[in-house]
This record gives structure tokens, C-alpha cells and sequence, in this order.
């Protein structure tokens, strides 16, 4: 009876179902608007979207205090303004940490720029959720769902000049023209000592670097760009394959088990700081560079994460080998 009902409902209009929501209690109110927008989702043409009569909606909160710049923060405000461009509304992300700061500012234009800075409004709305139940994109991606995702960031997200020009840069230095490189990530810290439940089990370093050895000679690539936050993976690496690691300018995070010896599984690489002016985003940045060049890597490698999502998502499906290990959900 159930499945039936649901059915039915399914088969309902997006805006019949939006006027449904705005009379029903919460919790049906919630189903009935995941619901709407991943049919939204399903159906848009996001290279075609015109938002230029709509009135503009300030997205003030977000699911967490985000203290740095993740793929996780991406994923939520993209989630709130595809929120606001369902419902009628052009959205400008306002959305600020404990600290007061902006983070999608620090390192992407505003969506809709253009428009937004032409405009001379004395009525301003504001978005009324801080997440909502958009699935984006799953833990291990279908071709449809990052032909999708790619498009939706062609359409709301720019790098700034600054964070653009940084990561130009360091791509330039990294690559040689024609290089042909493996992208591999392989996570450690928190996320492979905290186990986080139900997100992707890791694989073990061992694993990523045979399975590495195998597809470097198959595919005849005989570098390895490594996205990794602990030193001592890095050197895990250099030992297999002298010579033969590259890496972007970074700071490794290995201070985390020393945290983590107090503050145990509440221990995040959030906490680890760097001397350094501007530490936060500067370890934003680097992380930013850092997917931003396994996604230009001949082949991929490594755990299901965020960062392996976006580089699959931002290569859009150019790439000659993917292997994103699927070992089931801690």
C-alpha cells in the first residue's frame, strides 16, 4: 500500500507537490520535498537554467560549523542553492563559520554574479533550511550521476581569480607536457582511524600501491601524483617508487595522532594547525589544488572520498582507468 502511495505521489507536478508541502505537518513535509527536488534534480537541464527573473534568497546556514573549505561544505551549499532555484529563487550564499567567514567567497565567485550585481533590491529573502535531502551524487558514482554533478558546477561554481590563478600554478609546476601520471588518494588520519559510519571502508596502502604497480605498466604511466594528508604515506610511497611520486606543496597532518591520544574518535585533521599566517586557508587551499590536479591525472586510484568524488566529477569521465576501491561502509 505503501509503494503504491508513493507511486502516486511520484506522478504529482513539482508545483503541485510545493503547495502540498507548505499545508502538511514536517515530517510528511520533509519526505514530500526530498521527493520534489531530486525529481527536480533528475529532470533539469542545468546548462540551460535561466534564473534571471528570479528574486534573489540569501543561504545563511549550513548542516555544520565548517571550519575549513571540504567537499562535504560543496556538496551542502550546492545542495541549499539548487533548494532555492527550485522554489523560484536566485541564491547568493552568505552562509559563515564561528569564525565569520565566508568560505565559499574565499575560493569561488558567487553563483549568478552577473545578474546578482545588477540588481538593486531593497527585499531580500533568506533560505529557511540548512541541508536538505538531495542526493547529488553516491559513494561510488554512476556515469549519469557525474555527467550530472559536472554540469551543475559548470553552472554555479567559479573558481575566484586568486584561488584560480593558485591552482594554474601549481599544475604548471607539477605536470611536464605530455607527462602521463596516475592519480592516486589514499586517505589516512581521521578518516581511516575514526572509521566514520557509513561512509566508504578505506583500503589498506598496500593494496593501493600494488594495484599502482599493476596499472603503471599496463597503462604506461610511469608517474604517480600522490593526494595524501599523512607523511607517513607519503614516504610509503616514495620507498615503492623512487623518484616517482609527485606532490603539491602541502602540510601533512600526522600531528593528528598525537590529538587523538586525548580527544579520541572526536580527533579531527581540523584541529591539527600549522605555523603559518593564514593556516586555514592555506590547508583549504591546498586541498582544493590537490583534487583539482588528480583530477587532470591520466588514470585514478584509491578509496571512495570527497575528493575522489569531485576529481571524477571535474575529469568528467575522461579518464583511461578508474578504480575507486569498494570495500563496504564502516
Amino acid at each position: 500500500m505503501k509503494e503504491i502511495r508513493n507511486k502516486i505521489i511520484s506522478s504529482l507536478p513539482n508545483n503541485i507537490l510545493y503547495k502540498i508541502e507548505m499545508v502538511i505537518g514536517k515530517n510528511k513535509r520533509m519526505f514530500l520535498q526530498s521527493l520534489r527536488l531530486n525529481k527536480y534534480l533528475e529532470k533539469k537541464d542545468f546548462l540551460q537554467l535561466d534564473v534571471s527573473n528570479f528574486p534573489s534568497c540569501y543561504v545563511t546556514k549550513g548542516e555544520f560549523d565548517f571550519p575549513l573549505f571540504q567537499m562535504f561544505f560543496l556538496d551542502n551549499m550546492l545542495s541549499l542553492c539548487i533548494y532555492c532555484i527550485a522554489n523560484g529563487y536566485l541564491p547568493i550564499i552568505e552562509y559563515r563559520n564561528s569564525e565569520g567567514i565566508n568560505l565559499w567567497e574565499q575560493f569561488l565567485e558567487q553563483p549568478f554574479k552577473d545578474i546578482h550585481l545588477k540588481r538593486k533590491e531593497k527585499i531580500f529573502h533568506v533560505c529557511d533550511m540548512s541541508k536538505v535531502d538531495i542526493k547529488l551524487m553516491s559513494e561510488f558514482p554512476t556515469k549519469k550521476e557525474i555527467k550530472r554533478y559536472n554540469e551543475i558546477l559548470k553552472k554555479l561554481v567559479k573558481l575566484n581569480k586568486k584561488t584560480d590563478e593558485y591552482l594554474q600554478k601549481e599544475e604548471k609546476n607539477i605536470f611536464k607536457p605530455n607527462q602521463r601520471v596516475i592519480g592516486v588518494l589514499c586517505r589516512g588520519t581521521d578518516y581511516t582511524a575514526n572509521k566514520p559510519k557509513g561512509h566508504p571502508v578505506q583500503p589498506k596502502v598496500e593494496e593501493v600501491i600494488e594495484l599502482a604497480k599493476i596499472k603503471m605498466k599496463e597503462y604506461d604511466c610511469p608517474y604517480i601524483y600522490l593526494a595524501t594528508e599523512e607523511k607517513r604515506i607519503e614516504e610509503k610511497f616514495e620507498e615503492e617508487f623512487p623518484g616517482k611520486i609527485l606532490t603539491n606543496k602541502r602540510n601533512y597532518y600526522d600531528e593528528f595522532y598525537n590529538i587523538r591520544k586525548t580527544k579520541g574518535n572526536q580527533a579531527r585533521i581540523s584541529l591539527v594547525n600549522f605555523e603559518r599566517e593564514n593556516d586555514s586557508y592555506y590547508k583549504s587551499l591546498e586541498y582544493i589544488s590537490s583534487i583539482n590536479l588528480l583530477s587532470k591525472c591520466n588514470l585514478l586510484i584509491g578509496g571512495s572520498t570527497g575528493g575522489t568524488r569531485m576529481a571524477l566529477v571535474l575529469n568528467n569521465d575522461r579518464y583511461e582507468y578508474v578504480n575507486l576501491f569498494n570495500k563496504g561502509l564502516y
